[in-house]
């Protein structure tokens, strides 16, 4: 897909060089290769992750919107020969609960479902700290638990609040 998109923005005539990195590691490699020794660099790349929670990266945004019946029609087509211009499509994520919990749930936890969330930047972030401490789930929640307390508080009622930062 980012070959297509090369070839719709003629990044060539504009002394752009499409490298294939060759694997997920591989392009992180070159991200931060190119990040550290501070040349210039465009990728396309998904969030959140440890990657983009260590370096920060700037978004460009695209010259046009998203265009799901381009983005079928070619550029997810390699052999098609005349991409358009075309956002990347956005994913949404969404929190779910089975049935069997939450009708079992109090409205004190369904509030909570409800309420919480956080950005990219902030998971990213979290996951970079933890790659970087090689820190276990239950490590990197208490990180998060003592970093993020604007955050998180928002999520519970005051007194739970007061509970959770009791226990650490």
């Amino acid at each position: 897909m980012t070959a297509q998109l090369y070839k719709a923005y003629k990044a060539a005539d504009k002394g752009f060089n499409l490298l294939d990195p060759g694997s997920a590691a591989g392009l992180d490699g070159a991200i931060a290769k190119a990040y550290e020794r501070k040349e210039g660099f465009i990728t396309y790349y998904w969030a959140p992750t440890a990657l983009l929670g260590k370096y920060q990266m700037v978004m460009l945004q695209s010259a046009a919107p998203h265009d799901a019946a381009e983005w079928k029609r070619c550029i997810t087509n390699l052999d098609c020969p005349d991409p358009k211009v075309s956002a990347w499509p956005v994913d949404k994520v969404y929190t779910v609960l089975t049935k069997e919990f939450a009708d079992r749930a109090t409205p004190e936890v369904l509030a909570y479902f409800n309420t919480r969330g956080w950005s990219n930047d902030t998971v990213g972030k979290l996951m970079a700290w933890q790659t970087e401490n090689q820190a276990d789930g239950e490590v990197g929640a208490k990180h998060f638990l003592q970093e993020n307390k604007d955050l998180w508080t928002k999520w519970v009622p005051a007194d739970i609040a007061q509970k959770v930062e009791a226990a650490f």
